[in-house]
């Protein structure tokens, strides 16, 4: 994978073990997603540390305010991905970034963390709603690959929203 960009590469697998880590590195990764939905507290600890000594950041994806509370009782996490997506219903709502990022600012902030918003975002306006609730950065995945030319959609995500 590392021969076809130069950008950095998250490994997005559903990492249930240490040696997907490893390999996500031999094979290029720069950073792994780390579910907290389906690790236990000692697991995340653990492969975010492993995360580390193999000079890769760990994504941590949370989907409800206590998945947040219990990555945030974590000392050695930096990088909180909030999931809009429902792991139920798969239903997505941007509500998700807001409600978590306002219910838990003043922890996040102590602690400088980098939060993601992830799923659901399809346009500026997402961005742009997402943003203001506090977010330092998206992952979109599903909105590009349902284009016909996902480089032509990046552009009109960057436009001005008008208020």
């Amino acid at each position: 994978m590392r021969e076809a960009v130069n950008l950095p590469l998250l490994c997005k697998e559903f990492i249930l073990y240490p040696y997907q880590m490893y390999l996500a590195r031999c094979k290029g990764a720069d950073a792994v997603l780390l579910i907290a939905a389906i690790l236990s507290d000692q697991d995340l600890g653990y492969f975010v540390q492993i995360a580390k000594a193999l000079g890769m950041s760990a994504l941590v994806e949370v989907h409800t305010l206590a998945e947040l509370d219990r990555v945030l009782a974590i000392p050695s996490i930096s990088l909180i991905g909030i999931n809009n997506r429902n792991l139920e219903t798969f239903t997505t709502d941007l509500a998700t970034t807001t409600a978590l990022i306002s219910a838990r600012q003043i922890e996040l902030e102590a602690r400088q963390a980098l939060i993601v918003s992830e799923s659901g975002l399809h346009s500026a306006a997402d961005l742009h709603t997402v943003a203001t609730a506090g977010a330092n950065a998206v992952l979109i995945g599903e909105a590009f690959m349902r284009q016909p030319d996902p480089g032509a959609a990046i552009g009109p995500l960057f436009q001005p929203v008008s208020s």
